[in-house]
């Protein structure tokens, strides 16, 4: 886990006291100022971030266009700058920048209190509860998740 990406998730959180579940990301984003635009883009571009702009492709569903929003929104708190301006001499710095807004925007999404509150949910319940794609669930319940959360989901879910 990037500590750093928790944080700036939980930072989210603090500034923005009781939201519901799922996020409104589209309020978040702006609250934390960017704007968003609907974009017309091609595959395979779904987002876009450039300043305190974010275009998101039209016609997604709304599970990953929320998800896809906190993406953008996490480069925005953690990667000031283009995102667009990487040369392949910048591979490595670009995938890890990519990992950290994949973790960033899974706690934004899915954030440990709420998490640990219905977390015997099944995986589908839980990818409902939180408005994202089931896949996102299980990288927030593994790859994105504290020693202790693990032990939490696998105690939760032993024998279903």
């Amino acid at each position: 886990m990037s500590s750093i990406a928790v944080e700036k998730a939980r930072q989210v959180h603090k500034r923005h006291p009781g939201l519901s579940f799922p996020v409104d990301m589209e309020w978040v984003a702006v609250a934390e100022g960017c704007e968003l635009l609907n974009w017309p883009f091609t595959e395979p571009v779904r987002e876009m971030k450039q300043g305190r702009w974010i275009g998101i492709a039209e016609g997604l569903e709304e599970r990953e266009r929320r998800h896809l929003i906190a993406h953008a929104l996490a480069h925005h708190l953690m990667h000031r700058g283009n995102q667009l301006s990487f040369h392949g001499w910048q591979r490595i710095s670009r995938n890890k920048q990519e990992k950290e807004a994949d973790e960033c925007a899974a706690h934004i999404l899915i954030p440990a209190a709420e998490l640990a509150r219905v977390k015997e949910m099944p995986l589908w319940e839980l990818a409902d509860h939180f408005g994202v794609p089931e896949e996102l669930i299980k990288q927030r319940m593994t790859v994105f998740a504290s020693q202790e959360e693990k032990a939490g989901w696998q105690l939760a879910h032993e024998g279903h």
